[in-house]
């Protein structure tokens, strides 16, 4: 699946790192919030931008790289989720914008500044079973970092141990088979928050820097 650590990621997926200690989570456990600073420097990009978010901050899951490949799997919607492709598209400016497709519980946000001149935006989330999404024009890059808030609510996730081992992840290539063993190339900066009363994780914040390697 890795080919080059310059092929294209044209698929970002939600998924679980593969190994998951048991001390990582338990059910009556308070909730890990992140370390002052991690906090200090996602928030100031977050508030004001993502406004559908209520909640405060769990944790926090900072990205990274790997052209040889992190060993991941994918999440899949749970069996509230009506599977389909549903898209978005919309041309943002330098002024920023959002994005939505309500039936995957999805926004992206693009902050002012991210992109310097109009570009047509394209979202796809497809009919795999899996919270996937194909976003275009591949190959596009920001200038500030861009927003997706992904609510878990009608995903496996929801609601278990792997919730807080859960982030973004791109792939070298859109992979046709989600199940199972996966390689991503990168995992985004991820937010977890609390519902809006509190009372689980409900909702991530990835920041993304690009549409592709």
């Amino acid at each position: 699946m890795i080919r080059s650590r310059f092929v294209r990621s044209s698929a970002l997926v939600l998924a679980t790192f593969v190994a998951l200690s048991c001390s990582d989570y338990s059910p009556t456990a308070p909730p890990k919030v992140a370390p002052t600073q991690a906090q200090d420097g996602l928030l100031g990009d977050l508030l004001g931008l993502v406004v559908n978010v209520v909640g405060s901050v769990l944790k926090v899951i900072v990205g990274v790289v790997d052209p040889d490949g992190i060993e991941v799997r994918a999440v899949r919607w749970a069996p509230s989720h009506v599977n389909q492709v549903r898209s978005v598209s919309g041309t943002i400016g330098y002024n920023g914008g959002t994005l939505s497709i309500p039936g995957s519980d999805f926004s992206i946000t693009f902050p002012r500044g991210a992109l310097s001149n109009s570009t047509q935006i394209t979202i796809i989330s497809d009919a795999s079973g899996y919270v996937s999404y194909d976003m275009r024009p591949h190959g596009l890059r920001f200038a500030k970092p861009v927003l997706v808030t992904q609510k878990l609510r009608n995903t496996e996730l929801y609601g278990t141990p792997q919730v807080w081992n859960s982030f973004g992840a791109y792939f070298a290539e859109d992979p046709t088979i989600l199940s199972g063993l996966l390689k991503a190339v990168e995992t985004t900066t991820t937010t977890i928050f609390a519902a809006p009363d509190g009372t689980a994780p409900a909702i991530h914040v990835w920041q993304l820097k690009h549409f592709s390697r």
